[in-house]
């Protein structure tokens, strides 16, 4: 009898996956009417807009252990971040890529990225904060980690436990980000390729339809609580990403773009299009926009003039994205759940039990499929 994989996003596709590679027959069941969960992507008017915006990282462990990346075409974005302070603009970024950007004093002292690559090193603390380790770095912590780090999380560093915290910034500074040719959701689609067996637009209100089946329920958290029965659910971040049209000529730059000053909502913007061309129709260019508080769209177009240096007023809003359950929120003292068993036959995965980032969504579904083919074979 085939094991039930329900929900066909990041972690569901591993799980699928898994128990495929171990011989084991499989049927996936998505509510929606495709693949990928968060990870999606939709064209409109000829441009492509993510579902949020999110790079892919190429060397997260998990991407490279299903090797999807040389089945895409796939753009590394550059290892460099532009950050605006007041009406100027200044760059940091990988030594190795810009070995000036890490020598200027408006990115911190070298006492400060001295003790951020110590801190790098070193174990962090249970029970304490991402902040509460970082913000005695000065301007390295104004400036440039708590505005990076709180679009990296879509929450306050305050609130963000400090173990799960460091490992994710570590992953960032090791990696190899970047896009698909079309969206994030080509990687999502060429990753469903593997799968045999997927159900879509077929929405499961209850367990008892699978009794006495093996299931692995991979969901978005509130889903799976209900499926569940589970009462306690962990903090979900939300985030809303806003796409423009800019003029073709207005930047020619492929960075992300931050603000050191916090002016205003916007936690990153990016000239989308430049980094992949695709993303945008011949002639015309796309703006990616992230907020993570409730704003107006004035207020936004407010701090991204401050942040671009130029008037905004005029570009026309192709899209905007509400994503209420962008990330998990990872707090002060909670850690990845050791095991994915519910009972006999139900286990969970989810990026809620791993870590918040899409590394830690296959990672939960490889980890639950295994679990479950050991529970079979003990």
């Amino acid at each position: 009898m085939s094991v039930v994989v329900i929900g066909a996003g990041l972690a569901g596709l591993s799980a699928a996956i898994t128990l495929q590679n171990a011989g084991r027959e499989v049927e996936v069941i998505e509510s929606s009417s495709r693949v990928g969960g968060r990870v999606a992507s939709d064209t409109i008017d000829g441009f492509t807009l993510d579902h949020g915006f999110q790079l892919i990282n190429a060397k997260y462990p998990e991407v490279v252990r299903l090797g999807i990346i040389k089945e895409i075409a796939f753009t590394r974005a550059p290892r460099v971040i532009d950050y605006s302070l007041g009406d100027q603009r200044f760059s940091i970024g990988d030594p190795r890529v810009a070995p000036m950007s890490a020598l200027g004093n408006r990115t911190g002292t070298m006492g400060e990225k001295l003790a951020f690559l110590k801190y790098l090193a070193s174990n962090s603390n249970s029970g304490k904060s991402v902040a509460d380790e970082l913000d005695k770095l000065g301007n390295l912590y104004t400036r440039i980690l708590s505005p990076f780090l709180t679009g990296v999380f879509l929450a306050p560093l305050t609130g963000i436990d400090a173990v799960t915290g460091k490992n994710l910034i570590r992953s960032f500074i090791t990696g190899a980000p970047g896009l698909p040719q079309g969206g994030v959701g080509a990687f999502t689609q060429q990753l469903s390729t593997r799968v045999k067996k997927i159900h879509l637009n077929r929405r499961v209100d209850s367990l008892q339809e699978f009794a006495g089946r093996e299931v692995i329920v991979a969901t978005d958290v509130t889903t799976a609580a209900q499926l569940l029965d589970i009462s306690a659910v962990p903090k979900l971040a939300s985030s809303t990403t806003w796409y423009h049209e800019v003029p073709l000529d207005f930047s020619g730059s492929k960075r992300l773009l931050i603000d050191a000053d916090h002016r205003g909502p916007v936690i990153n913007s990016i000239v989308i299009s430049n980094l992949v061309n695709s993303y945008s129709p011949e002639g015309r260019s796309l703006l990616s926009s992230t907020t993570i508080e409730n704003s107006s769209e004035s207020e936004v177009r407010r701090h991204l003039a401050l942040m671009w240096g130029t008037q905004t007023q005029a570009w026309p809003l192709i899209a905007k994205y509400d994503i209420p359950k962008s990330l998990p929120i990872f707090g002060v003292g909670d850690h990845s759940v050791a095991t994915a068993r519910i009972s006999e036959r139900v286990f969970l995965a989810g990026d809620f039990r791993t870590s918040p980032s899409q590394d830690g969504a296959l990672l939960s579904g490889r980890l639950a499929a295994q679990e479950l083919l050991l529970n079979k074979s003990a």
